[in-house]
This record gives structure tokens, C-alpha cells and sequence, in this order.
């Protein structure tokens, strides 16, 4: 009840106001000047509300009232009082009315005039034009001596109407055969069907499955062609090599491949976009639905890739991409600049430490990511790793940038122990499950790599470096002497090092492979057989002791130990594993001591020349929680109930394959787009990791007959069609 200024009251009964006309107007006059308000409130109480029309099909041609159109029946809700909400039931309950247009909403009786006659209007119209309904076709099994003729004309029409439409494709598909058949003898028949049905050993599973459904697919309709997912995988491998490669072979009619309109529809199911995205979360929650117990740990992965500085605008959307994207708009405005161009795609990736799960989780378009923007994320991904997809996450590995270790440390505040200013932050409280923890790891291949930049500037490069330990220099001249000396024997006892090893470019600055195989056992015995008094003990100590670090930190396989003889390949099996106590009593102990010895030097020297003389602070951070990080997860893990664990899977090797995967689609222009990184990354997806990388970083950990020799029969994606 609303009162004026002056004293005229108007009445509304659930936003619904009452008419002019109302009778409580009537005798009060509508206004409280001719009565009192409890007098006009006990008059209101004693009404009742109308129930509307009670009729479902009206629903339909009811109108909204917070809509512009216009009618003669209209929605009215009532909502519930709280003490009758249902347990089950949606956060806001209501009742929804039908009403007249006039309705007097409150009055004597439980409906009121206007919504009686509007009800019984409507029921004659709806009743008239049933009757002028045309005569429905009879069903096929209906008996036809019980069915009226109108339906027998019905049925006739309907049926002549099919038969020209089956006659049309029938005329439709003799042309195509016409036109586009091959007529072949007898005996090519048989060699075809002999080849198809062929048991050779040499058949992989991969070529049985292919050739298989060709043969299906040349004996089906082309209008009516199913293809199998292993097929649509390797057609959209094929089509991201060349896709006018693709076209010409599909053209030739060769073989029988969908069109590039059907791998569009499965490459890009859904609108990809920075950030979580809930359609590739729910494909992530679809993939690990069935993982139990042990099987739900995962490491989660995040490294940046270089992309292209510039604008696309996407026509269906109507955007301009490539902006700063924190994949939140508030995130943006809080952490990012306006309208600065974005530098770098940082990637999420999930991988299983029991499983074989790799998945892209988000991406974020950034330039000069901070600690805080990493932290920000980092959290955000681990809660809907935790939340949304139940997933267990143990770990998170990154490369040794300055972002990454700052944002290791600003965990320092949130951990269960005191660290001490000089400690370093190797793990956290995972916030989201406070009894375990989550670990950080640096890269192992990449401190491999400084380690080796470092030794390499030693003497040598640009000279930033002299490093020194036990009174000795290590020196990247004494390898380099060592192989060229070598080149001159008829017996090498260097067979894999080259030119490229020796001389660093930009380009194989970044290989891990060469810095493996300089950091060797191989090149350790080779520098003490060369340099018989001892000058090069301490270079090929370095080189042994990281060549049993990243041992240690590349188990990848249940049986490679067995075939290389090493034991510190094979997996982790024990709690009390002896490479626990080496890597922290020997190995850190070993970068320890020599710091020490760097620091109490006799001499005047510098901090600066003192820092010179050691490995650079970040590898020697990186390799300090690396180590420690490693043993305490490793031991969690097998007291969980893993049989054994590979520490390949601390590694950043897959966010390698992801990044080559996403350069090779450049083609001439290995860094991508924004835009294009986000479909890349829906093609990536979708061929999983049957298709790895030819070259790059991690070429290696793939066999060639891992490529294209298995079958996955797991259902695709793909976009649904718009409704027309």
C-alpha cells in the first residue's frame, strides 16, 4: 500500500497494481482522508488472491512483464516465504500465475470476472481451431478398417510425397556413379580385397585400421560417410602439415578423407578465448572421469612462448585480439596495462604422474609477467584442478626465469615451517587441501643447459665467468682442446660430440642435447685420460656429478635402465632409494662446498668476482629445490601407493612438445598469432599426443614406432550445428 502526499493510496498485490476501477477504491475513495489505514488494511486482508487462468497451453502466448510486447494474458510471480522453501529445490521458488490483462488480482472470490471470461474465451478459440485441424496420416501398423477416410487421403498424400522425394536421390545417385565411378577387371578386385584382408607382420595396427575403413567408407553412400576418430586424428595431422597437400589428395580420389569443412567442425568445437574456459574444462573433467585413487595426482606445468606482437580482428565475435589477457576482466585491470600488446602466450599444462593425462588447462596473453600475475594464476589453476575437475595436483615445474622464482618464494609467507631469510621455498600448502603439499620444481634440462653456459663463459664465450674450485680452474677450453685433439685419432673416444657442441651459437644454446652430452660421464673419463697430471679433475668432476643429476631426474622408462646398464635410470620403487642420500649428501653437499670455497678464497677480491668463480645464483637455487623437491614428492607419492614413479614427469618436456606443436603450424613463421595460438591449441588437443614433434628439445623421447602405430578409439569433439 502506497500512500501520496496527498492522502490517495494505491494498492499493489506482488507488483501487480491493482485497477481503477477496484472496488476497495470505490468505497474508500482512494484516499486514507475518509478512513483510517488499519480500516483499509483490514478491508485488503479480508480479500483473496485470483489463481488466473489455469490453463498450461496459454503459456505460450503469455507475455513477460518486463517485456515491450503486448496482450491480453500476462505472467504473474509470486515467490514463496522462506520457511516453505523445498531442500531440493532452486535458491529462489516461486509460483507463476496467468492473469488477464484487467485482473483485480484481490477480491471476494478466488477468481475474478475478467480472468473467468479471458479463460473461457480462450478455451473456444483453442477448441475451434481443433476442429479445423487437417486429418493426420495414419501410422504404418494403425489397422486401416478402423480409420476414418479423411486419415486414409492423408496417409495416400504423405506417401506419394516420399516416393518422389526417394525417387530424386535414387536419380540423383546414378548420375554420381555415373560420373565419378571406375570400372576395374577381376583380378585388380581380388588383389584390392587381398591387400585389405592382408595379416603381414609388417601391418601395423594403425595401417589394418585405415585401410579397413576405406574399404567401408567406398561401399557407403557419400552423403551418409561415418568416419572413425583414429581417421579424423590422422586427416587433421595430415592438414596441419600442408592443407593444400591435404586438398590435392582428396581431390585425386585416392583415398576417401572428409572434407576440410568436417575437420573444421572437430578442430574447432568450441570458441577458444584466454583464460579457464568452462567447455575445456569440462572436456578435462569428461577425460578423468574415470581415474580412481593414486590415479587423480598430477603435475601442473607453466612456461612462456613468443608470439606475435599485433592485432587480429576476429569477424565473428567482432574483436580485436591480441591484447593483454588475464582471461578475467577484473584480473586485467588489477595486473595488467590497457591496450598494451601481448608478447608471450603463457601456458598451463596438466600432466598425470600415474596416468598418461597431458592437457593444455588455460593460456594468457602477457608481456613481462610479473611474480604476482603468476601467483594469481597459479592458484586460480590448482583450485579448479582441486575444485572443479578433482584432480590432486603434487607439483609444479618451471623454468628458472625470474617471475618463477620470485613467485616461488612469495610462497614463503603461506608455508607450514619458518624460512629462515637465506632458505630456500621449495614447497607450499596446497590452500585447497591443507594435508598435502604442493612441490616447485625448476626444469631439470634447463639448469642442465645454465650449467652448462656457465662453463662454456668460463675462459671462454663471452668470460663472465672463471670458475674455480679446490685451487683449480674450471675451464671450457680444456673440453675444446680435448675434441680437437680427438678429430686427429683414428680411434674417437668422443663419437657424438661435434663442431656444435664446442662452438655455441643463439641456436644451440637452446639444445638440451648438446648440453647433455658435453655434461657426460663420457667427456668426465675422457678429460682425465687426457689431462693425465690433473689440471682438468675438478671440470670433469663438474661434468660427471650433473650428468648423475639429470640421470636421476630423467627416469622415463620401466626398462631403460635394464638396456644402457644404469642403474640411476631405473624407477623409483623405495622409499629409502640410494639416490636420495647421494643427491643430498653428495651432490648438494658438493655445490655447498665449493660455494664455501669460492667465499673463503685467500685474495682481495670482490663479492662480484667471488660470484664470477661459481655457478650464477639462479642455477644454483634451481638445483637446490629441484633436489629437494624431488625426494620429498617422490617419497609422498610412493607412501600413497604408487608401485613406482618416473621422474621424467617433474619434467617440462610435454610444455616443450606443446610449444613445438604450436611453431610448427606457423609453417615459415614459427611464432604464431594470439588468435591462432588459441586454435592451434584446439587442434593440439585433439590429436593428443599420437602425432609428437619432429624436431625440437624432445624429439628424442619418442620412438618411430610410437608415431602412427597404435589406434586410439576415443570419440571427438565437435561443433554443434546452429539451429536454423
Amino acid at each position: 500500500m502506497t500512500i501520496d502526499e496527498t492522502l490517495n493510496f494505491s494498492v499493489a498485490a506482488f507488483n501487480w497494481l491493482l485497477p481503477v476501477d477496484h472496488n476497495l477504491y470505490k468505497e474508500y475513495k482512494s484516499s486514507v482522508s475518509h478512513a483510517t489505514v488499519s480500516d483499509v488494511l483490514n478491508s485488503i486482508e479480508q480479500l483473496q488472491l485470483c489463481v488466473g487462468i489455469i490453463v498450461d497451453d496459454y503459456n505460450s502466448v503469455a507475455v513477460i512483464p518486463s517485456s515491450n510486447e503486448s496482450g491480453n494474458i500476462i505472467h504473474h510471480t509470486v515467490p514463496h516465504n522462506l520457511k516453505c522453501y523445498e531442500e531440493s529445490g532452486p535458491s529462489f521458488q516461486a509460483t507463476f500465475f496467468l492473469r488477464s490483462n484487467d485482473c483485480e488480482v484481490l477480491g471476494e472470490l478466488s477468481k475474478c470476472s475478467s480472468c473467468k471470461y479471458a479463460e473461457a474465451s480462450m478455451v473456444k478459440k483453442t477448441q475451434a481451431a481443433r476442429d479445423k485441424e487437417p486429418a493426420r496420416p495414419v501410422k504404418s501398423k494403425a489397422p486401416l478398417t478402423l480409420t476414418s477416410k479423411e486419415r486414409l487421403v492423408a496417409t495416400v498424400h504423405q506417401q506419394r510425397v516420399v516416393v518422389k522425394e526417394l525417387e530424386g536421390r535414387i536419380s540423383e545417385l546414378e548420375v554420381e556413379i555415373a560420373k565419378n565411378s571406375i570400372t576395374i577387371n577381376e583380378s585388380m578386385e581380388k588383389d584390392l580385397l587381398e591387400i585389405f584382408a592382408s595379416n603381414s607382420s609388417e601391418v601395423t595396427p594403425h595401417m589394418k585400421v585405415f585401410w579397413e575403413q576405406q574399404r567401408k567408407l567406398l561401399a557407403s553412400p557419400k552423403f551418409g560417410r561415418r568416419y572413425h576418430p583414429h581417421v579424423i586424428r590422422f586427416c587433421l595431422s595430415l592438414h596441419a602439415k600442408s592443407p593444400a597437400a591435404y586438398k590435392e589428395l582428396r581431390d585425386s580420389g585416392v583415398l576417401v578423407l572428409p572434407s576440410q569443412r568436417t575437420l573444421r567442425d572437430y578442430r574447432n568445437f568450441f570458441k577458444p578465448k584466454p583464460g579457464f574456459n568452462t567447455k575445456n574444462i569440462e572436456r578435462l573433467k569428461g577425460l578423468c572421469s574415470d581415474h580412481i585413487g593414486i590415479q587423480r595426482y598430477v603435475v601442473l606445468s607453466l612456461d612462456e612462448m613468443k608470439i606475435q606482437s599485433k592485432l587480429v580482428f576476429d569477424k565473428r565475435s567482432n574483436e580485436l585480439i591480441g591484447f593483454i589477457d588475464l582471461g578475467d576482466e577484473h584480473a586485467n585491470q588489477a595486473l595488467a596495462s590497457d591496450n598494451e600488446l601481448a608478447t608471450h602466450a603463457l601456458a598451463f599444462l596438466v600432466r598425470g604422474v600415474a596416468t598418461d593425462l597431458k592437457y593444455t588447462l588455460a593460456y594468457f596473453l602477457t608481456k613481462d609477467v610479473t611474480s604476482y600475475q603468476l601467483m594469481s594464476l597459479f592458484w586460480k589453476a590448482v583450485c579448479v584442478l582441486e575444485v572443479a575437475c578433482n584432480l590432486w595436483i603434487c607439483a609444479t615445474v618451471s623454468d628458472g626465469a625470474s617471475p618463477n622464482r620470485r613467485c616461488y618464494e612469495l610462497h614463503a609467507g603461506i608455508s607450514d615451517n619458518e624460512v629462515e631469510p637465506d632458505e630456500i621455498v621449495h614447497s607450499t600448502v596446497n590452500l585447497f587441501c591443507p594435508s598435502r603439499k604442493i612441490y616447485f620444481f625448476s626444469d631439470a634440462p634447463h639448469l642442465v643447459k645454465t650449467a652448462r653456459n656457465c662453463l662454456f663463459n668460463s675462459g671462454s664465450g663471452k668470460r663472465t665467468r672463471h670458475l674455480w674450485n679446490n685451487d683449480k680452474y674450471l675451464l671450457w677450453e680444456r673440453i675444446s682442446k680435448m675434441y680437437f685433439a680427438d678429430l686427429d685419432c683414428g680411434l674417437h673416444q668422443l663419437p657424438k660430440l661435434s663442431v656444435d657442441h664446442i662452438l655455441l651459437k643463439s641456436y644451440s644454446k637452446m639444445k638440451v642435447k648438446l648440453a647433455v652430452q658435453v655434461l657426460s660421464k663420457t667427456v668426465s673419463l675422457a678429460l682425465k685420460r687426457h689431462y693425465a697430471t690433473g689440471e682438468a679433475d675438478e671440470t670433469a668432476k663438474l661434468c660427471e656429478m650433473v650428468n648423475n643429476f639429470f640421470d636421476c631426474l630423467n627416469v622415463r622408462s620401466m626398462h631403460e635402465y635394464e638396456r644402457k646398464r644404469n642403474q640411476l635410470l631405473a624407477p623409483y620403487r623405495s622409499r629409502d632409494d640410494p639416490r636420495f642420500e647421494w643427491l643430498e649428501n653428495d651432490f648438494l653437499k658438493y655445490l655447498t662446498d665449493w660455494f664455501q670455497s669460492t667465499q673463503a678464497r685467500p685474495g682481495l677480491f670482490t663479492s662480484d668476482q667471488r660470484a664470477q668463480m661459481f655457478l650464477s645464483l639462479q642455477t644454483y637455487k634451481g638445483l637446490q629445490i629441484t633436489v629437494k623437491s624431488m625426494i620429498k614428492v617422490v617419497q609422498f607419492l610412493l607412501a600413497e601407493g604408487l608401485q613406482c614413479v618416473l621422474t621424467e614427469r617433474f619434467c617440462q618436456d610435454d610444455l616443450e612438445e606443446y610449444f613445438g606443436f604450436q611453431r610448427a603450424q606457423g609453417r615459415r613463421s614459427e611464432n604464431p598469432t594470439a588468435a591462432d595460438f588459441g586454435y592451434n591449441d584446439l587442434r593440439i588437443s585433439v590429436l593428443r599426443d599420437i602425432a609428437p614433434a619432429a624436431e625440437g628439445n624432445v624429439s628424442g623421447r619418442h620412438s618411430k614406432e610410437s608415431k602412427w602405430y597404435s589406434v586410439c578409439e576415443e570419440p571427438l569433439p565437435k561443433r554443434a550445428k546452429k539451429k536454423k
